[in-house]
């Protein structure tokens, strides 16, 4: 008779997977009261169908919560990409208003980028089609609907994208989904007496006081005594993460918002913000039959980050509040290893080409400031509130370029640029820590802190539509903390920096 770990070597993965949700979700709920992780479905290409449609989900025992979500009552599969394949999507509208989909952190032409631009009427189909450019790593999708972002991705409307390499492919790294690499979507909602969900537009955004990963409330994934891959998304609208084990042990950094890192980076706490995505390693081996808890210490965020510990001026936080406190995100239940699965850290990865400041054709500057004087003035980039209507800046197909974000007023601000990735420069002058080395398309800029980072722009001219820059934070987006650039080849138009209005 074959023994236990023979069973698990000689398991297809997706029978692996769903042995594994069988045998340990009625454990997790009946033990403790958590409930099992839900691993969203995985759909692969190179043609994606995805329906945006209002439904329901039950959260809570007896009671229909109002959702929308992709496919299903809430979020949407994992898109599996491959570096190189030539993708269709097919994104049909079923929420009875005006929405698009953004496919946040990829290189694709502005056409295909989903922005406020691109919209997708009710009852119609887009069908942006593209080659995969990116390297392996993590991206999401979600609504940029101007002014409607950050209630469309608050209800549901978000999912996971995996890109592949053969790079990727060839180094010891955990990789089957849903046992050993583990998508773990982290927002944080608000419910009503009533079990329904608050929304709230103003100021930074929407902030909960319950915590959901995969819109799974007081999750629990079940994993082997391995080496296990959790790919990190903050999809939260508002709320900074001070991400940690409640053991306080280490875990390993890989990859950053635009891919793998050259090595490792050994970590106790990883800040996570809006928008951003980290993918690390934990080292569960010789650790079977304990449980312990990817838990936010938020009380560490005292920098004014939103979710972190109050300001002195501040509003009151309201009844039930969990800003500044630690809290539970993810509670992880450690079984027998899966055989299979890699065990160690790897000590290296890939190499990350640097980009020379010196091979700089233009610094751009980015002020995070108001639109005017005064308390009442709304947040702008360069004093200017976004304008379907107006192009900000231009950028020339195939220069360098860097970009200094100056946070002048207001709170730290996730800065996000579509089209491309960078690499930070400095923060006040100071070289990035190292889980900031990598690619990366969203930075955190603090209060008086002056960020430089460094990108090019070798692809996808277009003189008409435009791609954006904005803070992450979506109640920030939604009331005009954006901006919009155009990549125009000089060659093919007379459109130049010069001829933007004054800012």
């Amino acid at each position: 008779m074959a023994n236990a770990s023979q069973i698990w070597v000689n398991m297809p993965p997706y029978l692996l997977r769903l042995s594994l949700l069988i045998a340990f979700s009625l454990f997790a709920h009946s033990a403790s009261g958590q409930n099992a992780l839900h691993i969203p479905e995985t759909m692969e290409g190179p043609v994606y169908t995805l329906t945006m449609a209002p439904s329901s989900h039950q959260f809570f025992d007896g009671v229909q919560t109002d959702t929308y979500g992709f496919n299903g009552s809430y979020l949407g599969p994992t898109l599996i990409l491959h570096k190189g394949e030539a993708v269709q999507m097919h994104v049909a509208n079923q929420i009875a208003e005006p929405t698009t989909v953004h496919w946040h952190g990829m290189h694709v032409a502005s056409e295909d980028d989903g922005g406020p631009h691109s919209i997708i009427q009710p009852g119609t189909v887009w069908q942006p089609d593209f080659t995969v450019l990116d390297n392996a790593t993590t991206f999401w999708y979600h609504p940029h609907l101007h002014e409607r972002t950050g209630e469309h991705v608050y209800r549901g409307l978000a999912g996971m994208i995996i890109v592949r390499n053969p790079v990727e492919s060839q180094l010891s790294l955990s990789r089957t989904y849903g046992v050993d690499d583990i998508p773990v979507v982290i927002q944080d909602w608000q419910f009503d007496d009533q079990r329904q969900l608050i929304f709230r537009q103003g100021g930074a955004g929407q902030r909960g006081n319950t915590m959901v990963v995969n819109g799974t409330l007081e999750p629990q994934a079940t994993l082997g005594a391995n080496v296990n891959r959790l790919r990190l998304l903050n999809g939260s609208n508002s709320r900074v993460y001070m991400l940690g084990l409640s053991d306080n042990n280490v875990f390993h950094m890989i990859g950053s918002d635009g891919g793998l890192l050259e090595a490792p980076v050994q970590l106790q706490r990883l800040r996570l913000a809006p928008g951003e995505r980290a993918e690390v390693l934990i080292d569960l081996a010789g650790r079977s039959g304990e449980t312990l808890t990817l838990m936010s210490y938020s009380s560490e965020l005292t920098r004014g980050e939103p979710g972190g510990v109050p300001q002195a001026n501040d509003p009151p936080t309201p009844p039930g509040s969990i800003d500044g406190t630690d809290f539970s995100v993810l509670q992880l239940v450690v079984v027998d290893p899966v055989t299979s699965a890699i065990q160690g850290i790897p000590q290296t990865l890939v190499t990350v080409e640097e980009l020379p400041e010196s091979t700089a054709d233009r610094v751009r500057p980015m002020r995070l400031d108001t639109a005017g004087p005064g308390p009442g003035a709304p947040l702008a980039i360069n004093g200017a509130v976004f304008n379907m209507n107006v192009i900000n800046e231009v950028v020339n197909l195939g220069d360098t370029e860097i970009w200094e974000i100056d946070n002048v007023r207001g709170g730290p601000h996730p800065f996000y640029i579509h089209d491309v990735q960078f690499q930070i420069l400095d923060r006040g002058g100071e070289p990035p820590p190292p889980e900031e080395s990598g690619w990366k398309d969203v930075v955190l800029v603090y209060p008086g802190e002056r960020v430089r980072f460094i990108t090019q722009f070798l692809d996808f001219a277009d003189p008409d539509t435009p791609y954006m820059y904005h803070c992450h934070l979506l109640g920030h987006e939604d009331d005009g903390m954006m901006g919009a650039f155009l990549v125009i080849d000089p060659a093919a138009t007379s459109i130049t920096y010069s001829d933007l209005p004054e800012t």
